[in-house]
């Protein structure tokens, strides 16, 4: 068990693990550990966050907290945000959006939507008033998110690695995962982060059935693309504010 835990650790960030290979069967069923994997991202970058506001404005702290984010996953998301969307974007049919995310190299879509991605980010990091919960939750519920995504849709291409996590994700990974977030959100924000608890699979389950609709299933990358939009979703939930502090006249 624990072994599968490392290798979660070393699939989907640079941080130096005991375990990084594994048979295909190994990693078909480490899926279960990617919020517990996103909770120790959410950690590291609190601390990060809480040292460096003794340095910098909150902005600027959102800012190197957003890039330290990417450096620790190594891109890894945000690489398949941009494969998804230079796909969508580029592509006419199902067999040349496949084709165009397969490409390595990055187009105007994929470009925009990394940018886009990285400022709403930043902006949602700085103007929320709970810090501890938006960064712990962020990476554990986008990760969440990411298994839904793999239990109730078919795979676009059959053998890739995003089908071999998609055959590994079974019952038991989503329903011991999904405890974890439970008790992950509760113990962190009593029940004000409880909303959560719909809105993330909601929006898993939408956005991933708008892509079969183009691809006619998912891939790897589009695992990526679910776990950015999940983050995003977390980050603005704890940026809500219903008073309206601008005033435009």
């Amino acid at each position: 068990m624990i072994d599968d835990f490392f290798r979660a650790v070393g699939f989907l960030t640079i941080l130096p693990c005991p375990e990084r290979s594994g048979t295909v069967e190994d990693f078909g069923r480490i899926s279960g550990w990617f919020p517990v994997v996103g909770a120790v991202l959410g950690v590291m970058l609190w601390l990060a966050a809480f040292f460096l506001n003794y340095i910098f404005p909150f902005f600027v702290v959102s800012g190197l907290t957003v890039m330290l984010w990417a450096f620790l996953t190594r891109g890894f998301h945000l690489d398949g945000l941009a494969d998804t969307f230079d796909g969508i974007g580029g592509g006419f049919d199902r067999e040349s959006r496949l084709a165009i995310m397969k490409d390595s190299r990055l187009g105007t879509f994929g470009g925009v939507s990394i940018s886009a991605m990285l400022l709403l980010k930043i902006a949602a990091l700085a103007g929320t008033r709970r810090l501890f919960p938006a960064l712990l939750l962020a990476p554990v519920l986008g990760r969440w998110a990411i298994l839904f995504a793999m239990k109730f849709f078919p795979s676009a291409r059959p053998g890739g690695m995003g089908d071999t996590f998609r055959k590994g994700c079974g019952k038991n990974q989503v329903k011991l995962s999904s405890i974890f977030v439970f008790w992950a959100i509760v113990l962190s924000t009593g029940y004000h982060g409880l909303p959560l608890l719909l809105l993330i699979p909601a929006a898993a389950l939408l956005f991933s059935r708008w892509l079969r609709s183009l691809l006619g299933g998912l891939t790897g990358d589009s695992y990526g693309a679910v776990c950015e939009i999940g983050e995003l979703l977390v980050l603005l939930f704890f940026a809500i504010d219903i008073e309206f502090r601008i005033h435009f006249f």
